[in-house]
């Protein structure tokens, strides 16, 4: 008789934890599937130039993402995400990401920038807004739903850029002590300002 309550016991207890697994899935793949998708808004993003000894930093407030599904009705897949520049020499940079949803977190990770892996985990999405907080960020970021999926195929690699021709260097003194470039500038920095890891030290112009 005890033998037999015992055995009750473990199936009732099997029972609800596949039940709250089952739920937990559910929930991940609801969740994917209303991530998945092309977004708009502001992402964070920005980068760092120097030019003759100067930094600059331009910021990036329309950053358009996609999450693709592996699969369908896949809780993990990957990512394309370019950044558009309002004044700078670049006029967009692009990135390449994967994507997961576990117990109702979101996790990033860039292959070819991995000081930009993230989770996010505080967050509110509808099929229209999707807004919430990067790990130990302070800053929300806000993105809108623009369509369901988009042909991407000119984006393939890890990162790419599309320089600004029309772009005209602003005209800095030289910085004493500090030894310029004598070969126009480069890209010192990249990140997110919603990143407390990324974000860009003292870049103030001089």
């Amino acid at each position: 008789m005890e033998m037999k309550r015992l055995s009750q016991k473990i199936l009732l207890a099997l029972t609800m934890m596949c039940s709250l697994w089952l739920t937990s899935c559910d929930e991940d793949i609801s969740l994917s599937m209303t991530l998945s998708g092309k977004w708009k808004g502001d992402w964070g993003m920005y980068y760092v130039y120097e030019y003759r000894g100067h930094e600059m930093i331009f910021n990036c407030y329309d950053t358009h993402i996609e999450f693709f599904p592996d699969y369908d009705m896949a809780t993990s897949g990957y990512g394309r995400q370019i950044d558009y520049y309002d004044d700078g020499p670049y006029a967009y940079q692009y990135y390449y990401f994967h994507w997961s949803v576990r117990d109702g977190v979101i996790y990033l990770s860039y292959p070819g920038n991995r000081e930009l892996n993230t989770s996010i985990s505080e967050y509110s999405m509808t099929n229209n807004v999707f807004t919430g907080y990067f790990i130990d960020a302070h800053d929300r970021f806000r993105l809108y739903k623009w369509a369901d999926y988009y042909d991407w195929s000119p984006y393939n690699t890890y990162y790419s850029f599309s320089l600004r021709p029309s772009w005209t260097y602003p005209y800095y003194a030289p910085t004493r002590g500090t030894e310029e470039n004598s070969e126009g500038g480069r890209i010192v920095a990249r990140g997110n300002r919603y990143l407390p890891s990324t974000q860009p030290v003292d870049c103030t112009l001089q």
